[in-house]
């Protein structure tokens, strides 16, 4: 179950998506309407439209999600559990006391929804959308926990082809950076193969010294932390360094494979210092995270609600060491 949010000022274009009005090869049915009638897209689009008038101030007054799930789940997601998920997740996510539909549609191998509301609520206040993607992300983990439902299974089951703009661009990092990790076996050899593909490796240091504390990766326009590609620190510094090491000792290893925490010892072998100070910095630096908020966990990015939060935090560890204290 993942949940795709934007916001626009077109309840024409976005009702008629969602019912596949005058889409050929594409075939959708409403679910569910509250607070609009339904007999016709227009009557729909007119309720929408007569609503957001309440609050002149809300510029953007569409708001559109869509939910989708794996195919894995396809023989369970009826319409009616397909209804009850989206009137959980809009719950969670406070989306509520407003006009909405649930449609879905019937052109893909993923079941998926698409959710239009109106973000001027039956009072005339505006929907908050203050960290809907942090807040997005964890609902939908707790609703797929809750009921059951599958777990994507990493990166390497995604078709890019069907990706696009930084989707598709984190999709491609994905790729670069396991297949380079398939025959590096140095740092420089690991940056000289990811530019094959378009791809550059940035370090983050630790003030003041040479240890590394973090991976940046950076394709065309878009840059993602070594966490947003993949899950589990699957692409830390500590998990690739590890790699090019056994590479270059002659030990296969492959990046699809899961890879070994640096904190789990094999016999015969101790993780080095160097490992281990690694990985304290990555643990103080979640703890942190932890800290100011367990909320805003970092999922698949985007850039300006990215930012907001790093600069909060920024801002929050500036002021309590103007106080003397510590975070």
């Amino acid at each position: 179950m993942i949940g795709s949010i934007t916001k626009g000022s077109d309840f024409g274009g976005c009702v008629r998506y969602a019912l596949a009005v005058e889409e050929p090869g594409k075939e959708a049915r409403l679910l569910y309407a509250e607070g609009v009638l339904a007999d016709t897209p227009q009557d729909i689009i007119n309720g929408f439209e007569c609503q957001r008038h309440l609050n002149q101030r809300v510029q953007h007054w569409v708001g559109h999600i869509s939910l989708s799930y794996s195919p894995e789940d396809s023989a369970i997601l009826t319409d009616d559990k397909m209804v009850k998920f989206a009137l959980e997740y809009m719950e969670r996510m406070g989306i509520k006391n407003t006009q909405f539909i649930i449609a879905r549609h019937l052109d893909k191998e993923h079941p998926h929804c698409h959710i239009v509301f109106n973000r001027v609520d039956n009072n005339g206040k505006c929907i908050s959308d203050s960290w809907e993607y942090f807040r997005s992300n964890d609902i939908c983990k707790e609703l797929k926990l809750k009921y059951g439902l599958t777990f994507g299974e990493g990166c390497d089951k995604v078709k890019t082809n069907r990706l696009k703009g930084r989707d598709r661009a984190k999709q491609e990092v994905y790729i670069a950076v396991r297949d380079a990790l398939k025959v590096a076996k140095d740092w420089t050899t690991f940056q000289r193969e990811l530019a094959k593909s378009g791809v550059s490796l940035r370090k983050k240091y630790r003030r003041g010294t040479t240890i590394v504390e973090g991976l940046s990766f950076v394709k065309g326009k878009h840059k993602f932390k070594a966490s947003e590609v993949a899950k589990k620190r699957k692409f830390s510094f500590a998990n690739i360094d590890r790699i090019l090491n056994e590479n270059k000792n002659g030990r296969s290893q492959t990046a699809s494979a899961a890879p070994l925490s640096p904190r789990v010892t094999t016999p015969n072998q101790e993780p080095s210092i160097a490992s281990k100070v690694i990985e304290a910095g990555l643990e103080i630096g979640e703890n942190l995270a932890e800290g100011l908020g367990g909320l805003f966990k970092l999922g698949p990015g985007y850039d300006p609600e990215q930012e907001a939060m790093n600069n909060e935090i920024e801002r929050r560890r500036k002021k309590d060491k103007r106080k003397g204290r510590s975070i």
